[in-house]
């Protein structure tokens, strides 16, 4: 075990958790232009006349264009003025998703998921490399899980819209594209006028003592870091749980399950809303559990474990247990990856000083090329097979297990001495 030096929290200035919640309202936005697709799936498979498999490709459009992106966003955010790419990019995916609603064909569908996907791939490189600028290392996992829970504020906020605006064989479709589509606008300029003079200048570059203490390796280097190959590994496993139960849990419930569209809307808005708040308390426990004796790496790990033992509650789907039982289950297993996702972020950052973008890029890159290639087959396996769990149970239930995998992979990290931050005046 390795010696430690105390580490003291430091004080953090309102702005900056300002900063902060803007990217929540950021990533609102970016999960409810995404996610409609998902509430709306059954309305507009019978519009464009898609079936299971369909419909998986036209998640892999956005898929395969989201992974290029992702890569090139990585690269963008680590050398470009993050305060202005972070609102130019909401303005092209917001654009993609309001011109959704004007669609007629199915390829015109396709190029507006596919700019989309281009759009919303900068969201996260960029929120984690600010995060890296202006967050101090033992609460960075808590900020990350306040910026990434507005995937589930998002995906809350978008089947109660879709109970608000669209009717019950699915008329209003569109509008609801066109609104969500146009809320981007008024997040921009809030965001400009918010983060502008001082601020603008400390998101923009990288702390002084950061780049001392840990001088900035060649980018071809990283491949050669043990901390790299081990972040892959966790945010493999996590981003292919978390992204099995976005796109598939909804057919689930309607067709293993039963539940009819309209209750499918309240299950969402039950299973992301608790997904949020273990996001949110996940993160805030592995900075509560940093302590001098404790290391930042050590309450990592353990919250990780917790996590990932949450996610295992899916596991009873196998045993047929009935809707009323797996509902609340899912719910928690949900929590349980948004938590493992808090962490994979403030592993991110810890990887090494000035490519942190590049790196999230690449590793998210890598998983939705496989997410892409995969949707397609589970949608063709659900239209050639059935089980007695159910047509997509079986996929749930492998994505309910993926996380532990994720934690056993973060269990191998390398814990180091901590230097403690100056105590704030």
């Amino acid at each position: 075990m390795s010696s430690l030096t105390p580490v003291s929290k430091s004080a953090i200035p309102a702005w900056k958790w300002w900063v902060v919640v803007m990217m929540l309202l950021a990533t609102v936005v970016n999960y409810m232009d995404r996610q409609t697709l998902g509430s709306l799936a059954t309305f507009i498979k019978a519009d464009f006349n898609l079936n299971e498999e369909g419909y998986g490709t036209l998640e892999a459009v956005f898929g395969y264009s989201y992974a290029v992106f992702l890569i090139i966003a990585g690269f963008m955010a680590d050398r470009w003025n993050l305060r202005w790419l972070y609102p130019i990019a909401l303005l092209v995916w917001s654009a993609a998703g309001f011109a959704t609603g004007f669609v007629e064909t199915l390829f015109q569908l396709q190029v507006c998921r596919a700019i989309l996907g281009a759009g919303e791939a900068f969201n996260w490189p960029v929120a984690v490399g600010i995060i890296r600028r202006i967050i101090p290392r033992e609460s960075q996992g808590f900020a990350s899980g306040v910026f990434n829970s507005g995937m589930t504020f998002g995906a809350v906020l978008t089947p109660i819209a879709v109970l608000t605006m669209v009717g019950p064989h699915g008329e209003g479709w569109r509008r609801l594209f066109l609104i969500v589509g146009a809320a981007g606008s008024v997040w921009v300029v809030l965001w400009l006028l918010g983060t502008r003079g001082e601020r603008a200048e400390e998101m923009s570059h990288r702390p002084e003592e950061e780049t001392a203490a840990a001088p900035i390796i060649p980018f071809r280097q990283i491949f050669t870091l043990r901390t790299f190959w081990i972040t892959l590994a966790v945010g493999t496993a996590v981003n292919m749980s978390w992204h099995f139960y976005r796109v598939w849990l909804p057919r689930h419930l309607v067709v293993d399950l039963k539940f009819t569209d309209q209750q499918l809307q309240y299950l969402l808005i039950a299973f992301y809303l608790t997904a949020d708040l273990g996001s949110i308390a996940i993160g805030l426990l592995a900075r509560r559990l940093v302590t001098p004796e404790r290391s930042i790496e050590r309450a990592r790990k353990i919250v990780v474990l917790v996590a990932a033992a949450i996610c295992l509650l899916a596991t009873p789907v196998a045993f047929i247990p009935g809707r009323d039982v797996m509902v609340p289950l899912y719910c928690l297993v949900g929590a349980g990856i948004m938590g493992v996702f808090a962490m994979f972020y403030a592993f991110v950052q810890d990887i090494t000083p000035g490519h942190t973008s590049k790196c999230l890029g690449l590793i998210g890159a890598f998983v939705w090329f496989i997410n892409s290639r995969l949707h397609p087959l589970v949608g063709h396996y659900a239209d050639t097979h059935s089980h007695a769990i159910g047509k997509f149970a079986p996929m749930i239930l492998v994505a309910g297990v993926l996380p532990l995998l994720a934690a056993l992979f973060a269990l191998t990290w390398p814990e180091k001495r901590e230097t403690a931050p100056a105590a704030a005046s």
